[in-house]
């Protein structure tokens, strides 16, 4: 289960990441500073600019800050769609946060806990520490032929670049 410990060192970890392209230094940067001031609703005006011309990393800050309510509305359904694509471009933390999001039924109408499975197995293989973690909880309520199936699904998604992940 994705515990809020994993999310609250996210949060603190994210006032330190500055890891965005130099043509957008400025922006980001600004973002980053007004997150670490707690100034959470001039962060995310910060960055959904950014996430919306398809930064994964805006677009996964814009996802935790819309699941855990900081400066936007606790949305889950938003939470899932920025989630998901920065997951679909690679970023770990967000298929971690997308396969949360899967595994507590959240952004959607029901539990899926092989699709929380397929993405915390994607980001494991590119060796997030928490997937890892999550990977034992989610395994343990999942057949063998389950997990099967889900790492099937996990491989096809990787290998067409993030294209077949549904």
């Amino acid at each position: 289960m994705f515990r809020l410990t994993g999310l609250t060192a996210a949060v603190v970890a994210f006032g330190l990441i500055v890891s965005a392209p130099v043509a957008q230094a400025g922006t980001w940067e600004d973002g980053v500073k007004a997150f670490a001031r707690k100034e959470y609703a001039a962060a995310a005006k910060l960055f959904r600019p950014l996430a919306e011309k398809g930064s994964a990393v805006a677009q996964y800050r814009i996802a935790l800050m819309h699941k855990m309510g900081l400066g936007v509305s606790k949305d889950r359904k938003q939470a899932q769609k920025w989630s998901r694509l920065a997951a679909k471009q690679g970023n770990a933390d967000a298929q971690v946060l997308l396969g949360s999001l899967y595994y507590k039924g959240e952004g959607k109408e029901s539990d899926d806990i092989e699709k929380a499975y397929m993405w915390y197995d994607i980001a494991a293989t590119q060796g997030n520490d928490e997937a890892r973690k999550e990977l034992a909880a989610v395994s343990s309520q999942l057949s063998s032929q389950q997990v099967a199936e889900a790492r099937a699904k996990a491989k096809k998604c990787a290998s067409s670049g993030y294209q077949q992940c549904d």
